[in-house]
C-alpha cells in the first residue's frame, strides 16, 4: 500500500552552509541575480515557451520548521522524504501515485527543520500561474523543469511581488486556479518573518474581494501569533457584516494567545448572533480547559438558543475524561431541559471511558 504523509513540498538546503542555493534534483537549475523581481519573473518567462518555475529565498516564521512529505511503501520501507514540483506528473497511468526521484542526502541528520522559506512560482506565457512554498531542508524531484533561483530579493520586494498576485486578471484564468493563487499567495506572505508582512495581511484582512480577506483572516490567525490575534480583535470589534463577524470569531478561536480564551468567553455570552456565540462556547473547551468549564456549563444550562447550548456539550466533549466526565455526568442528570440533558448523554455515550457507561447504565435503572 502506498502512503503520502502530506505536509507542504520542500527544497534542501545542505546543512554545511546555510546560504547556499536549495538542492534541486532532476531538474536543470539556473542562478540570477535579481534586478526587479516583477520584470525578471516575465522576463525568464518570454524565455521558453515550456512552463519554467522561478524561485527565490526569504527569512521564515517560528514554528514552520517541517513543510515537508513523507513517502513509504513496501518498496521504500525506510520511506522517501521529499516531493515532485508538479503534483499533476506524480501519477502513473493507473492513478498510483510516483514517489519522488530523490538521492538521499548524506551526512549529519538535522534536529531541527529548516529556517528558510522557498518561494516557488510556476511561469506559464510570462505569467505567474501557480505558486508553490517550501521550507529549506527537504528535497524536491523538479520533473525534469527549469528552476531559476534568484538572489538578492529582498524581504520587502518580495513582499510586494506577492501582493500584486492576491488580485490575479480572472478573465485570463480560471476560477478555481486564479484563487488557488490568491490562496497560496496570501500563504506565503504570512510564512515572512518580519512586520512588514503583518503589515499587509492587516490591509487584505479588509480588502473588497472576499477570498482575499478570508484568506488573510486565516494567516492572521494561523501564523502572525500575538500580532494576528490583536488585528482580529480589532476587526471583530468594528465589523457589522453577519458573515465577516463569524470568520473572525473562527479566525479568534485558533489563536493560542493567553488572552483568547477570555475574548472566546465574552463572545459565547455576549455576542447578538447564535453561531458566534454557538461557535465560541464550543471553542472555549480547547482554549482555556479545565477553568472554563463551570462557564460552559453555565452556558449550556441558560443561553436562550438550543444551538448553543448543544455546541457548548459537545465543546466539553472534547477535553480528557477526567476534565469532562463530571460536568457532562451533571448535565445529563440535572440539565437545563431535555435538550441539554441528551445532549450531554449523547456525548458520555461517545467516551470510551468505562466511568462513562457505568454512569449511564445506572441512568437506564
Amino acid at each position: 500500500m502506498k502512503r503520502l504523509i502530506a505536509g507542504t513540498f520542500v527544497v534542501l538546503i545542505p546543512l554545511t552552509a546555510v546560504a547556499q542555493q536549495p538542492q534541486i534534483q532532476n531538474g536543470r537549475v539556473e542562478t540570477r541575480q535579481v534586478s526587479s523581481i516583477d520584470k525578471d519573473v516575465t522576463a525568464l518567462g518570454a524565455t521558453s515557451t515550456d512552463p519554467i518555475w522561478v524561485a527565490w529565498r526569504e527569512p521564515m516564521i517560528d514554528g514552520r520548521r517541517n513543510m515537508c512529505s513523507w513517502y513509504s511503501d513496501d518498496t521504500y520501507p525506510n520511506g522517501i522524504r521529499g516531493n515532485v514540483l508538479e503534483q499533476f506528473n506524480s501519477v502513473d497511468v493507473n492513478g498510483n501515485f510516483k514517489p519522488p526521484q530523490i538521492t538521499p542526502p548524506t551526512g549529519p541528520v538535522p534536529l531541527e527543520g529548516g529556517t528558510t522559506l522557498v518561494i516557488m512560482a510556476r511561469i506559464v506565457n510570462s505569467r505567474v500561474e501557480r505558486m508553490r512554498t517550501f521550507s529549506d531542508d527537504c528535497p524536491l524531484d523538479a520533473n525534469g523543469r527549469t528552476v531559476y533561483m534568484l538572489t538578492g530579493v529582498s524581504v520587502a520586494d518580495s513582499l510586494k511581488f506577492l501582493e500584486t498576485l492576491t488580485h490575479p486578471d480572472y478573465s485570463t484564468m480560471i476560477r478555481s486556479g486564479a484563487d488557488g493563487l490568491v490562496s497560496s499567495a496570501v500563504s506565503a506572505i504570512g510564512l515572512h518573518r518580519g512586520p512588514e508582512a503583518d503589515a499587509i495581511l492587516d490591509r487584505l484582512a479588509t480588502d473588497s474581494d472576499s477570498n482575499v480577506r478570508r484568506q488573510a483572516i486565516g494567516q492572521l490567525a494561523d501564523a502572525r501569533t500575538a500580532h494576528g490575534f490583536e488585528t482580529l480583535k480589532r476587526l471583530l470589534d468594528t465589523e457589522k457584516s453577519v458573515d465577516v463577524r463569524r470568520s473572525l470569531a473562527n479566525a479568534i478561536a485558533r489563536t493560542r494567545q493567553p488572552q483568547t480564551a477570555d475574548l472566546l468567553l465574552g463572545l459565547a455570552h455576549n455576542d447578538a448572533d447564535e453561531q458566534v456565540r454557538g461557535d465560541a462556547a464550543y471553542n472555549l473547551a480547547a482554549r482555556g480547559g479545565e477553568r472554563m468549564v463551570p462557564e460552559i456549563v453555565k452556558i449550556a444550562n441558560t443561553d436562550g438558543s438550543t444551538n448553543v447550548r448543544q455546541r457548548a456539550i459537545s465543546g466539553l466533549g472534547t477535553l480528557p475524561p477526567d476534565i469532562s466526565l463530571p460536568p457532562l455526568m451533571q448535565l445529563a442528570r440535572d440539565g437545563h431541559d431535555m435538550n441539554v440533558r441528551k445532549q450531554a448523554i449523547q456525548q458520555l455515550g461517545h467516551s470510551k471511558d468505562p466511568r462513562a457507561a457505568a454512569f449511564l447504565q445506572e441512568l437506564l435503572k
